[in-house]
């Protein structure tokens, strides 16, 4: 396996098919829960710390994976929109792949974003919606409770789904 860092939030996997062969797979047969494990693998292998939350894409190809991790805070950022059409035209301004969670909130709509390690929340976020902390609880407390609209990928459903407001 070669590990390559990209500064100190992101990393590069490359695993050869004979290394892949080793530890029982194929690089068809990468899904989430083994590049996972490859995650796990090489950050014990290169003694690499505080990736509790990382977002991962994977490029199987015919004889290799490429894998590459970026680190996402642990800290999650609350966002209250007390109106929906607002929550749209920000989540139309923020990256797609920012990981989020959409809840239901008394008077309106909660997103939680978890920023890529050393990136501020985007801008459109507070100039919309009403910055509301960041407490690590909270998230899986509105899950638990029921809340969750978009418990994954708040943000790309929404662009997905919801034209913004000036093109309607």
């Amino acid at each position: 396996m070669t590990i390559q860092r990209i500064g100190t939030g992101a990393i590069t996997l490359y695993i050869p098919e004979h290394e892949l062969r080793d530890l029982n797979l194929s690089p068809a047969e990468i899904g989430q829960s083994e590049a996972l494990e490859l995650l796990a693998l090489a950050l014990k292998e290169d003694r690499l710390t505080g990736w509790e939350a990382a977002e991962l894409e994977v490029y199987a190809g015919k004889c290799a994976v490429l894998l590459f991790a970026r680190r996402k805070s642990g800290s999650p950022r609350h966002f209250f929109f007390d109106d929906f059409e607002a929550l749209i035209t920000a989540s139309h301004l923020c990256p797609e792949a920012l990981p989020s969670i959409l809840c239901q909130a008394k008077g309106g709509y909660l997103l939680t974003i978890y920023p890529f390690e050393g990136d501020l929340p985007p801008a459109a976020l507070c100039e919309y919606g009403e910055a509301f902390g960041n407490s690590v609880y909270l998230s899986a407390h509105l899950i638990e409770q029921g809340a969750a609209l978009l418990p994954t990928g708040a943000l790309g459903c929404l662009r997905e789904h919801f034209p913004p407001e000036a093109s309607l």
